[in-house]
């Protein structure tokens, strides 16, 4: 837990980073966006836009021209449903066909107001007095609309042929090269503007649209409005789909861009986040992994580094005490002896005092032992013998030993086996119990219980004593470390127990950890490797 709580911040920090870094991009795509829709629409009509609008009004213009006036009513509303927007259709200021717009804004308005149509003229020529006559030359060229794209090619003096004749000197209406003609200079739709209505109101385009009454007058210019509350217009007027395509790839490419940096850095940083954290729980055979050619790898070199360092300080420490308590072995023993010689003729008075000298050698012989103990698993490491272990008789056996006769209550599944070296465990559960009979007296209750959880087993024990305050629990095991409640000469020990516990457990390659009980008092957990 401890180790997920330390890299988790650093990941999602860095996660953040890059998740900021992506929604800056996307507030300066937006913020350009939207200062050139603020800029103004018009520039669109020369793109796609405009074609959209061209070819929609022309469609609109074709089939209005193909049919009757009280018919365009219906063609118009079939239109709109098809587009998606709301159109209305202007012939003359004032003049609309249908329903007019409920409210125009001010500044499309204006628009509306600025759009020039030619002006219709009465025909003339010899056909002016017939209703059903064919227009004069001036009617037909008087059906462009003057833009370069529609006027028909002049001759080689840049004067403008006529029309071709037919019978009678008239246009031909049924010959082979009438409708080419037609159809080459007939004035298409043109879109005149896009913009967005003031105070929010929707979004406007116009297009100019050649209505045609042919054989009575000249081309009638409308003005088709169209109208759509958002400034897509149903994919007419703006096209958002190859924006936020292009939006997504911008950010898809940044993302690809910067995922190699930062899951590289990540994972690296866990990696020496491990390592560190295993040398403070005293494993100095780290390796970073990876190599780098930059600042990380240097200090992933550093770490190795150090931890080989400290290895190689700290077994030589535990060698120096475990050399040093072998020798003290001798010296002890010989004193102990002659301390034994001594014992005949003395005094009642010189007795006493022999007494406590020999408490006191016996102590000291006590204190040398626990240093040989807790120097062998860490120095020896090839004399850890590993094997499957069952738990149940050797909790039995050293509750017996150090407990007799205290109430206990053990709920170890039978059967149960861990993988360890079997003097080393035993040693370590009953250093635990015997700490929890010299802390917590005869009334104090035991609980021991066990389970597996997954490749591990968890051996837990629990006493009611007084316990240990929280800031001291991480402390538990370091040599010589004894909490204040606990200087004492009868109980306080000599602070190797907790710490010959975690060198035997580690030495079986597991974990060991304290914990406050619930309600009242101290537990220690086990957890050793199941096979």
């Amino acid at each position: 837990m401890k180790q997920g709580r330390a890299r988790f911040p650093l990941m999602a920090k860095m996660l953040l980073w890059l998740l900021v870094h992506l929604g800056v991009l996307a507030a300066a795509f937006y913020l350009f966006v939207a200062w050139q829709l603020r800029l103004g629409l018009d520039s669109f009509l020369s793109g796609t836009a405009g074609e959209r609008l061209r070819d929609a009004g022309e469609e609109i213009a074709t089939e209005l021209r193909n049919s009757s006036r009280p018919e365009w009513r219906g063609i118009l509303e079939r239109h709109q449903e098809k587009l998606g927007v709301q159109l209305y259709l202007q012939l003359a200021p004032g003049d609309w066909i249908g329903t007019p717009p409920e409210k125009i804004p001010a500044n499309v308005d204006r628009r509306i107001n600025e759009f020039r149509r030619p002006a219709p003229r009465p025909p003339r020529g010899p056909g002016a007095d017939r209703p059903d006559g064919p227009p004069d030359d001036e009617d037909f060229l008087a059906e462009f609309d003057g833009s370069p794209d529609n006027r028909p090619p002049r001759g080689p003096r840049g004067d403008r042929p006529p029309p071709p004749r037919g019978p009678r000197g008239r246009p031909p209406m049924d010959g082979p090269d009438r409708p080419q003609i037609a159809s080459d200079l007939r004035p298409r739709a043109r879109p005149d503007f896009l913009m967005r209505g003031e105070r929010g109101n929707g979004y406007w385009a116009g297009i100019d649209i050649p209505l045609f009454e042919p054989r009575v007058q000249q081309p009638l210019h409308g003005l088709l409005l169209l109208r759509a509350p958002d400034i897509s217009g149903n994919g007419l007027f703006f096209n958002l789909k190859p924006w936020i395509t292009g939006a997504l790839a911008v950010l898809g490419l940044s993302f690809l861009l910067w995922a190699p940096f930062f899951f590289g850095i990540t994972r690296y940083l866990s990696r020496l986040s491990k390592a560190t954290e295993a040398i403070a729980d005293g494993k100095f055979d780290v390796r970073v992994g990876a190599s780098r050619s930059d600042e990380l790898g240097v200090l992933g070199e550093s770490i190795e580094s150090m931890a080989s360092r400290l290895d190689r300080l700290v077994r030589g420490q535990k060698r120096f005490l475990g050399d040093v308590a072998h020798e003290l072995c001798s010296p002890l023993a010989r004193i102990r002896t002659g301390l034994g010689v001594f014992e005949f003729g003395l005094t009642p008075e010189q007795q006493v005092r022999l007494d406590s000298i020999e408490e006191d050698v016996g102590e000291l012989s006590r204190l040398v032992s626990e240093v040989l103990a807790f120097t062998k698993a860490s120095t020896a490491p090839g004399s850890v013998r590993l094997e499957e272990v069952q738990l149940a008789p050797i909790v039995d056996f050293a509750l017996s030993r150090e407990c007799p006769g205290q109430q206990a209550a053990i709920e170890i599944p039978e059967g149960l086996t861990v993988h360890a070296d079997r003097s080393l465990l035993a040693r370590a559960i009953a250093n635990v119990l015997r700490n929890a009979r010299n802390h917590g007296g005869d009334t104090c209750t035991l609980r021991i219980s066990a389970f597996r959880d997954g490749d591990h087993v968890e051996l837990r024990i629990a006493d009611s004593g007084p316990g240990v305050d929280p800031a001291d629990l991480p402390r538990l095991f370091e040599p010589f470390y004894r909490p204040d409640a606990a200087r004492t000469r009868e109980a306080g020990g000599s602070g190797l127990g907790l710490a010959i516990v975690r060198s035997g457990i580690e030495a079986c390659h597991g974990t060991v950890r304290a914990e406050a009980n619930t309600p009242q008092g101290l537990a220690l957990v086990f957890r050793l490797p199941a096979k």
